[in-house]
């Protein structure tokens, strides 16, 4: 499934089931002139929908440039089948050593960084949610939308696979917000969530931030933003209430 997200992102949702609920693993398409760029390559597990999706949505031609947010494989088990790393499709990889992930053909980011990649400025952040040391968040200079791995994720009903966060009764509910992020990133129980806050804050500070366009969610359109980060908040509150955490539990 293929949804407009802004002007020229576009979002390619792919999830599934968890228990009753769902959980996107979704890549987005980014449009420059006539160049497409790709953020994550999605999962193998729906390998023959995604290649199928980005041929229809660029004509048969595939993608110019894959970014990756990491090399897992939940976002980079495509890259291959999409061509990635060939002598027509770039390759742009998080990891400090790609080619010690299996990448050997990737440009390597830099986080805190910028890149131009087919004529789009993209900046590459250092994430305070994410569940593997070599991932980073995307900013996408041009419409504005930041693109997280793995946070800022959601479970959802069958049926609002295609949702946008406002295509929701009353936006996305905090209890999918709290069960995503306690699944997911388990380490959040051992941390301040005001640190975490800040971190978020200097981030929404330093980028004007029109959308976020998460892996593992659905699209938060910018008037939303305010309410989704509210309730994330709550939800790592939880998270900590939840779990009692001796000193002989804290890492080091």
């Amino acid at each position: 499934m293929t949804v407009p997200a802004t002007q020229t992102v576009e979002w390619i949702s792919q999830c599934y089931s968890h228990g009753a609920q769902h959980e996107h693993v979704s890549l987005y398409l980014i449009r420059e002139g006539d160049d497409t760029i790709l953020i994550d390559s999605g999962s193998v597990y729906h390998r023959s929908e995604i290649t199928s999706s980005v041929d229809t949505a660029t004509g048969g031609d595939g993608p110019d440039a894959i970014v990756l947010s990491h090399s897992d494989y939940p976002h980079a088990a495509n890259v291959s089948p999409l061509g990635g790393g060939t002598d027509t499709v770039e390759l742009v990889a998080s990891s400090g050593a790609p080619s010690q992930q299996g990448l050997p053909d990737a440009r390597k980011c830099t986080i805190g960084g910028q890149l131009d990649v087919r004529g789009r400025t993209l900046s590459f952040i250092d994430p305070p949610l994410a569940d593997r040391s070599h991932t980073t968040w995307i900013y996408d200079h041009g419409d504005g939308v930041l693109f997280t791995a793995d946070g800022f994720g959601n479970y959802h009903e069958p049926g609002q696979c295609g949702y946008h966060s406002s295509d929701f009764a009353d936006m996305i509910p905090e209890e999918r917000i709290h069960a995503y992020h306690r699944d997911n990133l388990v380490w959040l129980r051992y941390v301040d969530p005001d640190k975490v806050e800040r971190t978020l804050d200097d981030i929404f500070d330093r980028f004007e931030i029109t959308a976020v366009a998460p892996i593992h969610g659905n699209p938060i359109m910018g008037e939303d933003l305010p309410k989704y980060r509210e309730r994330l908040y709550e939800s790592m509150k939880r998270i900590t209430d939840e779990y009692e955490v001796t000193p002989s539990q804290k890492p080091e």
